[in-house]
């Protein structure tokens, strides 16, 4: 008869603690996303979220949560645009998220002497007032991210438009940014957790020069064909990354344009209030913040191509758009539209509350007959 020792039962005690810790970490692994593996995968083109939900525990299934997989969800809004706030909450609403409002700013309340700097500060009173505004405005999301402790919130201005799959391409989008962020095992974040913005509405943006890598996800319907895609500048052609245009990419991005939504995390905000209040010259708010994803190295921005969030056009009097930019209150607008928005959830408000098919933007896209596939490049 075999005799066990204490030695012994110490020793298969820790095996069967190497064998505990091994199983842990084999099921985090499998739980998440090689950053070299392809998937198939698909989109829900009726404000469900069915990839979110196919994605496992959470973390990573956050993102269907109400929160979009965020801690807070915010939106800019000037107290006197009651109708750009009942807009956007009820189009929040039908896609399945909340928000909190940050009041926007006047920029007729701001003294210069406030300000990090007066160079290229624009002269007009209008405009310097309207580009100050806005670029407080944002700066006061980074400071209640700050003053609140909030790990992670993102914030939209009050005009954004998104895909009413929006939490199906937020899922998507999180399985870049985890490996970019090189958090792919049991990060706290969907988004992983070594990251400072997410730049997911913008109008223009740049893959940093130090980090090629891209989620790649192929074959996507939700991407609009190149005669429908707007840009800042020149229009992204992919074709030139060896992509085909109905491609969508996540990488670390640098010099991004324009604010429709992005996130913040708790040190990004951080480092958004230490850079914008010692620059050397005045920018409005987007270019800053692209400039600092450029500049700084230890401030990590990730964005996608093209864009899960843009700013919608409003049918009638073409004044009612933005509070930065001039309109010519005769100009009648007969349809309102969202760039870059293939099934707008603004376009689709009565499709969503009545139950119909959800609606294309443009009548002339392509038919896609390959699978839907996502891979790491």
């Amino acid at each position: 008869m075999m005799t066990v020792t204490k030695a012994d039962i110490r020793r298969y005690s820790f095996i069967l603690l190497l064998v505990f810790f091994f199983l842990v970490y084999s099921f985090g692994q499998s739980s998440g996303l090689s950053c070299a593996q392809p998937i198939s995968t698909g989109h829900s083109t009726t404000g469900n979220d069915s990839l979110a939900s196919g994605l496992g525990p959470p973390p990573f299934g956050d993102v269907k949560n109400s929160t979009l997989g965020f801690e807070r969800v915010f939106v800019i809004n000037l107290p006197e645009r009651y109708d750009k706030l009942d807009a956007f909450t009820l189009a929040s609403s039908l896609t399945g998220f909340s928000n909190e409002v940050i009041e926007g700013v006047k920029g007729a309340t701001i003294v210069n002497k406030t300000l990090p700097s007066l160079e290229y500060l624009h002269t007009p009173e209008k405009t310097r007032n309207n580009v100050v505004g806005c670029w407080r405005a944002h700066l006061n999301f980074a400071q209640k991210i700050v003053r609140e402790h909030i790990q992670t919130a993102i914030v939209f201005e009050d005009d954004a438009d998104w895909d009413v799959s929006f939490k199906d391409q937020l899922a998507e989008f999180a399985m870049g940014s985890r490996c970019i962020s090189d958090t792919m095992t049991s990060p706290r974040s969907p988004y992983g957790d070594d990251w400072d913005l997410l730049w997911l509405g913008h109008c223009a943006t740049q893959q940093h020069a130090q980090d090629g890598r891209r989620l790649v996800i192929e074959n996507d319907d939700t991407v609009p064909p190149m005669a429908h895609r707007v840009n800042l500048h020149k229009v992204p052609n992919l074709n030139e990354l060896g992509y085909d245009n109905s491609t969508r990419i996540v990488f670390r991005a640098q010099v991004s344009a324009c604010t429709y939504s992005y996130a913040l995390s708790y040190r990004g905000a951080q480092k958004v209030l230490r850079w914008q209040n010692r620059v050397q010259k005045f920018e409005p708010i987007d270019l800053g913040i692209g400039y600092q994803c450029r500049d700084d190295p230890d401030f990590k921005c990730i964005s996608v191509l093209p864009q899960l969030v843009n700013s919608h056009k409003l049918a009638g009097r073409a004044d009612q758009d933005s509070d930065i930019d001039s309109y010519d209150p005769a100009q009648i607008r007969k349809k309102g539209y969202t760039h870059n928005i293939v099934h707008s959830t603004r376009l689709n408000i009565d499709n969503l509350m009545q139950g119909r098919p959800i609606e294309d933007q443009w009548d002339d896209l392509p038919r896609l007959t390959m699978p839907r596939r996502m891979g790491f490049d």
